[in-house]
């Protein structure tokens, strides 16, 4: 030994080889902790029994893969049953990766034996870390020593909640191999891949743990049989993951191959005791939702008081105490970080939190969870109506510009279908009725029909009857649409003010509450900001709940604030006053009050199940009522109101337009026939200044047999001129030249001639005979320039003479 040592002195290096050989060797020689087939059969009969279609089993995975002996035929039987199975590590998962829920329910089987219970890096401990013994996974912990405490040592510091499901399997024989023995009376009732697997290898089973002092093993929590069982089960859990002292372990049942007398786990909807722990509440002072403080004004008891019963309501039906921490401000997000009460609503610190809380920020969904909502009201605008003789247009009220220009359109094809048949019947059939109609009768038509006036027009063609057939079937049904529209308008009450546009149209000051300053300065809303900036620039930001109220009672004000604190002012403070405000709503501000709770809450299940509770009883329903009250029930309004002058002043505009455009056209339409009158007025002021000579006419009266003979003749045109300037040729010029400009200037016609005027021309008046440019069929009327009677004209021819005296004969 001594030169043995000197060299191992001597030779550091190969000291470290030997010490390596050495515990490899050890390691060899340690053999495998192989599972009992009877345990196997134990976790595929349970997935079975609990209808789990997916199931994750942990074991300790040494370097020589121990389990991969067993997992293969373990697999195999799980595949003949239908149940998808993955075997994972114990120390060092992969979660929560490895539970992820694929189905309603995930099983996860963990193995004991083998397993280091005290490190932080195998599956309990890191489960409990991430808060995985929640409703949706369930576990089964499978140990075989007898004297195992893992319930007491173990479970009791877990963060298990009352939504847990862990059941523990403990088995009551001494090792695997009296296992093993044991279950060959048992051997056709386990799955034949495990049987297999059991005759292959030598099960010792792991060693003893010591016993923990002042610890219970597993065993005491069962009612042991006088009967050789295989495995007893054990469902445990705690009312409060802070609390050790409140775990509740349940006895179960035994379990053998195939017969078994196991009840299941109490469901999480029937855990209803809560063994009078507390359930802590974090009551948020006031009502205010944001970030800012509620004026002392502004919080009172009675605001709060809903909540509190609420909470009294809920520990009652599970048998638990209430404990109340108050929070001044409901907390923001700063850094990732929640503080005040959200903040200890996410540590955990307070299981729930109490208050007017909403729960439609996307930020609070990431760190918290929300019950079923309490109630849901939105944040409306208060105000006065407008007094009841404001001005409405009930005349056109019913017609928007579409319909308008629907009917424009209509009337325009009636006119021009009806024009249309009527120059149709003109050229074609030679109706002499319609002989003097056009375009101007067509329109007055067509407006007496859409004006349900009826028509004049007694068309003759089918095409014309038909046409006028269905315009009045449109008229009809236009009239009636219009009829039943006026009739509802009257049927209605109107206030004036259908949104915030109206009133902002309307000129009203706006004004908010300091409750919702928060609120509406972070509204996106394009009229919450306008009203925003109207009710700043105005210093009626930031108002007290009952002083925006008696604002509003005066006129002309709206007041921007909560439901909720606006209702009970109603009903409380302003009683009088209750039926004078009217309530505008403004559905996007609605806002859904539910209690915050943290995402590793166990109550979360059992709180929504015992709202739904209360609602079904009718008992959430008045705790709602004090919380939103209903706006204050006043004398309704006459049902049906009569019209009135100021909601027909559209028609009375309507009808001034249109005596106004008929006086004009009439004006026009006169100035236009009395232009021959005026082009008189005009030759006789020139001839008063000796600018013309005086015409005399003179016509030749024939009988009504020669009418048409005298018709041709040329009509007399008579100068009188002074009787000293006969003879010079050049006033004669003059004169010629003159009469030839009134001639084209007044437009000579044809005139039926008197027959008691003498045919010739009189005896001392020069006769000027001038030829009539055309003597056309048609007849025309100059009476209204000359202001002689209408009377045919005979028209002469003039003789071919250069004698000044043949042309203008004179008479003293």
């Amino acid at each position: 030994m001594l030169p043995i040592m000197r060299r191992i002195k001597v030779d550091a290096g190969e000291v470290k080889l030997i010490l390596v050989m050495l515990m490899a060797i050890h390691v060899v020689a340690k053999p495998c902790i192989f599972t009992s087939p009877l345990t196997l059969q134990l976790l595929l009969e349970y997935a079975e029994w609990r209808a789990w279609d997916q199931v994750v089993l942990f074991d300790n995975v040494s370097p020589f893969n121990c389990p991969l002996n067993y997992a293969r035929p373990l697999i195999e039987c799980f595949s003949e049953r239908g149940i998808s199975v993955s075997l994972q590590s114990a120390t060092n998962p992969n979660i929560p990766d490895a539970l992820t829920i694929r189905t309603h329910r995930v099983g996860s089987i963990v193995l004991l034996d083998g397993l280091n219970l005290t490190s932080s890096d195998n599956i309990i401990q890191m489960a409990s870390q991430k808060f995985l013994f929640n409703y949706y996974i369930s576990w089964l912990m499978v140990t075989t020593r007898r004297n195992d405490s893992t319930i007491d040592t173990v479970l009791r510091d877990l963060n298990i909640g009352i939504d847990s499901d862990v059941v523990v399997a403990t088995s009551p024989l001494p090792n695997d191999t009296v296992a093993w023995i044991y279950a060959q009376k048992y051997r056709d009732k386990i799955c034949r891949s495990l049987r297999r697997y059991g005759d292959r290898f030598e099960f010792t089973g792991p060693s003893e743990r010591r016993n923990v002092e002042n610890a219970t093993t597993n065993l005491s929590h069962a009612t042991e049989e006088n009967r050789t069982v295989s495995f007893y089960l054990m469902h445990t859990y705690k009312l409060r993951h802070s609390d050790n002292t409140s775990l509740i372990v349940r006895y179960l049942g035994f379990w053998n191959p195939e017969s078994h007398t196991l009840k299941l786990p109490i469901n999480v909807k029937l855990r209803s005791d809560f063994n009078g722990l507390p359930i802590v509440f974090g009551v948020l002072n006031g009502t205010s939702d944001g970030q800012t403080d509620v004026t002392e004004s502004e919080a009172t008891p009675n605001d709060i008081a809903p909540l509190l019963d609420f909470a009294t309501i809920v520990t009652n039906s599970v048998n638990a105490s209430i404990e109340l921490v108050t929070h001044e401000k409901l907390g923001t997000l700063t850094n990732k970080v929640w503080s005040h009460l959200l903040g200890d609503v996410v540590a955990g610190t307070v299981d729930i939190g109490l208050g007017y809380i909403t729960s439609n920020d996307e930020e609070r969904w990431t760190e918290m969870t929300f019950s079923h909502p309490l109630i849901r009201y939105m944040r409306n605008i208060y105000y006065h109506p407008l007094e009841t003789g404001t001005m409405r247009d009930i005349f056109l009220q019913p017609f928007d510009n579409r319909l308008l220009g629907c009917v424009a359109a209509t009337y325009l094809i009636m006119l021009i279908a009806m024009a249309t048949v009527i120059y149709a019947a003109k050229t074609l059939l030679h109706d002499e009725d319609e002989k003097h109609v056009g375009i101007g009768e067509s329109a007055l038509w067509c407006l007496s029909i859409m004006c349900m006036q009826g028509s004049p027009w007694t068309p003759r063609s089918p095409s014309g009857k038909t046409l006028l057939l269905f315009s009045l079937i449109f008229s009809l049904v236009m009239y009636n649409a219009y009829a039943g529209f006026i009739t509802s308008i009257l049927s209605v009450q109107a206030t004036g003010i259908k949104s915030i546009t109206d009133l902002l149209f309307n000129n009203f000051k706006l004004g908010y509450s300091a409750a919702d300053d928060t609120y509406i300065r972070n509204a996106n809303d394009s009229n919450l900001r306008q009203l925003y900036i109207k009710a700043f620039n105005n210093r009626e930001s930031r108002l007290e709940t009952r002083t925006g109220l008696m604002k509003a009672v005066k006129g002309r004000y709206g007041f921007f604030v909560s439901a909720t604190l606006a209702r009970r002012a109603l009903k409380t403070t302003f009683i009088q006053e209750r039926c004078v405000l009217k309530e505008l709503l403004l559905p996007q501000t609605l806002t859904v009050v539910a209690l915050p709770m943290a995402k590793s809450c166990p109550y979360r299940k059992i709180i929504n199940l015992n709202i739904l509770r209360i609602c079904e009883r009718g008992v959430l329903d008045k705790i709602q009522e004090r919380m939103l009250p209903t706006m204050p029930r006043c004398a309704s309004s006459a049902a049906f109101n009569s019209a009135r002058l100021a909601d027909v002043y559209s028609a009375f505009f309507l009808l001034v337009a249109g005596m106004i455009i008929a006086i004009s056209i009439g004006i026009f339409e006169r100035i236009w026939n009395k232009r021959r009158q005026m082009r008189e007025t005009v030759v006789r002021r020139i001839r008063k200044h000796n600018l013309i000579p005086h015409l005399h006419f003179h016509h030749h009266h024939h009988d009504g047999g020669r009418d048409r003979l005298n018709a041709r003749r040329p009509t007399h045109l008579h100068v009188v001129a002074p009787a000293g300037k006969l003879r010079d040729p050049a006033y004669l010029a003059m004169l010629q030249n003159h009469a030839r400009q009134v001639q084209s200037l007044v437009g000579f016609q044809e005139r039926d001639v008197s027959p008691e005027k003498p045919k010739g021309p009189a005896p001392h008046e020069p006769r000027l005979q001038v030829r009539r440019r055309s003597a056309g069929p048609k007849r025309a009327s100059w009476s209204s320039f000359s202001g002689l009677p209408k009377r045919k004209m005979r028209t002469e021819k003039i003789p071919p003479t250069t004698n000044a005296e043949n042309v203008f004969p004179f008479c003293d």
